[in-house]
């Protein structure tokens, strides 16, 4: 029978950046305290350096619906 008991510690360092990637895609521009900042995408991952990584990315939009016609 196969042991039904698993122990494990799992640690995560995650970092999360909201802004808008620059054209040729190496650094973000944010909002910190209503004041632009940039971070390149660099200077995001040089904690990661050497280990294994989980990436992934987003893109999100909204559009607003059309009032309803009666």
């Amino acid at each position: 029978m196969a042991n039904q008991l698993k122990k494990t510690r799992t640690i995560t360092d995650k970092i999360s950046v909201k802004g808008m990637l620059s054209e040729d895609g190496t650094t973000i521009t944010y909002m910190n305290d209503k004041v632009e900042e940039k971070i390149t995408i660099a200077e995001c991952l040089n904690i990661f350096k050497g280990k294994p990584v989980d990436f992934s990315i987003q893109q999100k939009s909204e559009d607003e619906l059309p009032e309803d016609e009666e």
